[in-house]
């Protein structure tokens, strides 16, 4: 990597990281104002009250200057009912910025059947030959992709699935007949 990519990319992590404080800011605020007026949870949280009227209450708790698409992301989780999730939101999106910011890589690991610990540990190394040292890996499995692995790595997508390959077949003959 030359030193201009290395600049380019430390400035896109610095704009990244003051992007996302200044987004948790607010949320933390609203977060802290939650527990603290019960009054306003339960405004936010009827599902009987107008969505209109919840967005109106929460625009009086919000920190001048909080961004527009703040703003809007809790309005939509006051529409859908969803602003009990705002602790594990703020949880998840601290946790990306700490991944980002250590240049961690996350493997994303779909398999049909519980992968054993050797599996696991050959599959960790071949990922690690490709995208480098620095990967965390989360496994989950689903029975649907019949079987073989699903692997993503941020936008690489690495699909060796039974069921993708049995797909591809089935457009092959498709286009024979």
């Amino acid at each position: 990597m030359s030193r201009r990519d290395k600049e380019v990319q430390a400035y896109a992590q610095a704009l990244f990281e003051a992007i996302v404080e200044e987004a948790l800011g607010a949320l933390r605020t609203v977060q802290q104002r939650l527990r603290e007026d019960e009054d306003l949870r339960a405004l936010l949280e009827d599902p009987a009250r107008d969505v209109a009227e919840k967005y109106a209450a929460l625009q009086q708790v919000l920190p001048e200057g909080t961004p527009q698409a703040v703003a809007k992301f809790l309005g939509l989780l006051i529409a859908r009912q969803d602003l009990g999730y705002l602790d594990e939101i703020i949880r998840d999106v601290q946790q990306d910025v700490l991944v980002r910011g250590q240049g961690v890589k996350v493997a994303e690991v779909t398999s049909a059947v519980p992968l054993t610990d050797e599996e696991r540990a050959q599959l960790e190394a071949k990922v690690r030959e490709r995208f480098g040292e620095n990967v965390r890996f989360t496994y989950r499995v689903d029975p649907e992709i019949l079987g073989g692995l699903i692997v993503r790595v941020g936008d690489t997508l690495l699909d060796y699935s039974l069921r993708s390959r049995l797909e591809a077949l089935r457009q092959r003959v498709q286009a024979l007949v």
